[in-house]
């Protein structure tokens, strides 16, 4: 009897703050996009007015459809806060985890003053649950085994095969 893809597969959600290829931390990304079960959403191209981004967010929260549930959640800037937190209201079963980027590398960009950034960053820290810091490649790497072992306990990595949408065949 085929088996169908549920729609309830824990997933990894990651948060990009650009499109993936010109992200600065795109080989830690893409590493993690190598499981299955963990798939990215980069920002739209056209930036939100700040009196109507916790609007857009909640909408883009609902209005996303995802192969899964996810169970872990990874913020990669600040700017992408008030979206992870809609998800996470969606998803109250999520974890929040936050790759943290150095503060003095936060700077002024059209529509995001760098003190918003900075106000977003330090409510991403009080929510999250783990704060990743992207120091050190040496240091990144080590917590992104725990990361990777979060996942593994959260079933985001399985040994089940994963065809979102598709059907998995067998007896």
């Amino acid at each position: 009897m085929p088996l169908a893809a549920t729609p309830d597969e824990p997933l990894g959600l990651l948060l990009l703050p650009r499109r993936l290829e010109q992200f600065e931390l795109q080989d830690h990304a893409r590493g993690l996009l190598q499981i299955p079960r963990v798939v990215a959403l980069e920002p739209g191209r056209v930036r939100t007015p700040s009196f109507m981004r916790d609007v857009a967010a909640m909408r883009q929260a609902k209005k996303v459809r995802l192969p899964g549930i996810p169970r872990l959640i990874v913020l990669y800037h600040p700017m992408q806060y008030q979206l992870a937190r809609a998800l996470g209201a969606r998803y109250e079963q999520s974890e929040l985890w936050y790759v943290r980027p150095d503060p003095d590398s936060l700077r002024d960009e059209p529509g995001c003053p760098r003190q918003e950034q900075l106000d977003f960053d330090v409510a991403a820290q009080e929510r999250a649950t783990r704060v990743v810091v992207s120091g050190t490649d040496e240091v990144l790497a080590a917590q992104t085994a725990s990361l990777r072992d979060r996942l593994s306990e959260l079933g985001v990595i399985s040994h089940r095969p994963f065809v979102p949408g598709g059907r998995v065949g067998g007896r």
